[in-house]
C-alpha cells in the first residue's frame, strides 16, 4: 500500500480572529502588532530598525519600542543623527522606558538639547547620555531636571556643567556623574538638593576645583561610589569640603588621590573598600584618609588596597594613634600588595576591631624580619582580637619562602581562638606537585595555639 496515500491533507482552522491558517502554521508577518513590536523590543536597536525594511506593516514598528540605544560605532556621524531625528520624530505617543545616547556634539549643542526634551517628554525612566567632543559650559533642558518619571540618570559630560536654580528629580534613585566639570557652589549644592529619593550616587573623574564646599543631604542614599583614580588634575592649595549626611547608608567606594575632603556624616556604612593612587604620604593625605575612616566606623566588612593606604596614613604620625575604633568590623581584607606583617598601619587597625572574625592578605602577608620574640606579635599587646574571635584567616598568593612561612608561624601561634586558615598557592606553583606538597608538611607542622584550627592548602 502507498503509505503517501494514507496521509490526509491539512485541514484548514480557523483563529479566534476569523483568519484562516493552514496546518496550525502561520506566518510571522501575520501576527499581531503588539506581538511584533515585543519580538523587535527584544533586539538591539540596530537590529529592530533593519526590520523596517520587511514589509510595508513593519516599516514603523520599531519606534514604538520602549528600549533605545544610540552609538556611533564605525557609522558616520550625519547617519547618527539621521537615525536618531527619525526615531523620535516618527514616535506615536507610547512612553519611553530607556534611552541611551553616545553623540559628539561638537556644534549641535541645540540639537541635543532638543532631542533630550523630546526623550522627557515620553516619561523616560532610565536615561544614559554621553556626550564628547564639546568645549563650551553646557546646559541640560529644564524639563529633564524637574522630570517626575526618570528613575535612572547617568551623564557623561566632560566639560562644565550649567546647572538651572530649579532642580526636582522627585523619582530619582540612581545619579551616576562621570566627567563632570561642576561650575560653582550654589548651583551644585541646588543639584544634589534636589535629590530627596536618591538611593545610589556615584561620581567618577568628576573635577571639584570650582566648588569650596558642597553638603549632600540624601536620608535614602544607600550606596555612594566615588573614583577619581584617572582623573588628570593635581590638587591645589585648597580642597573641596564634600560632607555627605545618609543614615541610610550601607556601602561606600572610594579609589582616587585624596583631592578633596570627603566627611561621612551620621552614616551607618556596613561595607567599604578604600584604594589610594599615587600619594606623597603628605600630612594633608592623612588628615583626609583618618578623617574618611573617622566616617567608616560601622563597617561590618572594609577592603584595603594596602599599599598607597599606609604611605597616606602614615604621613602624620601622631594621627595614627587616634585611628577609630572599628567596633562592629567583623571582615577585614587587604588587597593590592603583600602586606609586611610588621606593618604599623596593619597592627594598629587590627587593634581597634575588637570583634573581628575574619581576616584575608588577597595578595600574601610576610616577615621580612625576624623581630618577634616568643612568637609574640612583635612588639605591640597582642590584638584582642586574637584571643577572643578571630577565627578564619585567608592567605593567598603563598608562595613558600621563609619570610611568608615566618608570617604565618606567627599569625597560627598567636590567634588562639582561630578555626580555619586557607592558603592559597600562586599560580606559578601550579602543576609542581612536589614543592606543594613540601610546603603543605611544612605549613601543618607550624605550631598552633588554637587546636582545634584546621589548615586548607591548595
Amino acid at each position: 500500500m502507498d503509505v503517501s496515500s494514507q496521509m490526509e491533507r491539512p485541514k484548514k482552522q480557523k483563529l479566534g480572529g476569523g483568519e484562516e491558517m493552514v496546518g496550525q502554521r502561520k506566518g510571522l508577518s501575520d501576527l499581531p502588532d503588539v506581538v511584533i513590536a515585543k519580538i523587535i523590543s527584544s533586539l538591539p536597536t540596530k537590529e529592530a530598525i533593519r526590520t523596517s525594511i520587511l514589509s510595508k506593516r513593519w516599516e514603523y514598528l520599531w519606534t514604538s519600542i520602549p528600549n533605545l540605544e544610540f552609538y556611533p560605532g564605525n557609522a558616520k556621524r550625519s547617519l547618527l543623527v539621521n537615525v536618531v531625528d527619525r526615531a523620535l520624530l516618527l514616535r506615536g505617543p507610547s512612553d519611553i522606558k530607556r534611552f541611551r545616547l553616545r553623540f559628539p556634539v561638537l556644534g549641535d549643542a541645540s540639537r541635543v538639547h532638543a532631542w533630550i526634551s523630546a526623550i522627557v517628554r515620553r516619561n523616560v525612566e532610565d536615561l544614559s547620555i554621553e556626550l564628547d567632543s564639546h568645549k563650551e559650559p553646557f546646559s541640560l533642558p529644564h524639563s529633564l531636571l524637574t522630570s517626575a518619571t526618570l528613575k535612572v540618570l547617568n551623564l557623561y559630560l566632560p566639560c562644565s556643567f550649567k546647572v538651572p536654580s530649579t532642580i526636582c528629580f522627585s523619582s530619582l534613585r540612581e545619579l551616576s556623574l562621570c566627567s563632570v566639570v561642576f561650575s560653582d557652589d550654589y548651583s551644585t549644592q541646588q543639584l544634589f538638593s534636589g535629590c530627596p529619593v536618591l538611593e545610589k550616587l556615584s561620581f567618577s573623574e568628576c573635577n571639584w576645583e570650582n566648588i569650596k564646599f558642597v553638603s549632600i543631604c540624601a536620608p535614602k542614599l544607600l550606596s555612594l561610589s566615588i573614583d577619581e583614580s584617572e582623573l588628570p588634575i593635581s590638587r591645589g592649595s585648597n580642597v573641596c569640603q564634600i560632607m555627605v549626611f545618609g543614615a541610610s547608608l550601607a556601602y561606600f567606594y572610594y579609589s582616587g588621590q585624596l583631592l578633596n575632603d570627603y566627611c561621612l556624616c551620621n552614616s551607618s556604612v556596613h561595607e567599604a573598600h578604600i584604594s589610594i593612587d599615587d600619594t606623597k604620604g603628605s600630612r594633608l593625605d592623612s588628615y583626609l584618609l583618618h578623617k574618611l575612616l573617622r566616617g567608616l566606623s560601622t563597617v561590618k566588612s572594609l577592603t584595603i588596597f594596602h599599599q598607597n593606604f599606609e604611605v597616606a596614613l602614615t604621613g602624620a604620625s601622631e594621627l595614627l594613634a587616634q585611628m577609630p575604633m572599628f567596633n562592629d568590623l567583623t571582615t577585614l581584607i587587604f588587597d593590592g600588595s603583600v602586606i609586611e606583617l610588621d606593618s604599623m598601619v596593619l597592627l594598629r587597625i587590627l587593634q581597634n576591631c575588637p570583634c573581628l572574625r575574619d581576616l584575608s592578605f588577597h595578595e600574601g602577608v610576610r616577615l621580612c624580619s625576624d623581630d618577634a620574640k616568643d612568637d609574640g606579635m612583635l612588639d605591640i599587646p597582642l590584638p584582642p582580637c586574637f584571643s577572643t574571635s578571630l577565627k578564619e584567616i585567608a592567605v593567598t598568593e603563598f608562595c613558600g619562602n621563609q619570610n611568608e612561612l615566618r608570617a604565618l608561624r606567627i599569625l597560627l601561634k598567636n590567634a588562639i581562638v582561630l578555626e580555619n586558615m586557607f592558603v592559597s598557592y600562586r599560580g606559578t606553583l601550579e602543576g609542581n606537585t612536589e614543592k606543594k606538597r613540601d610546603l603543605n608538611k611544612q605549613i601543618s607542622d607550624l605550631p598552633k595555639g588554637s587546636q582545634s584550627c584546621e589548615i586548607d592548602c591548595d
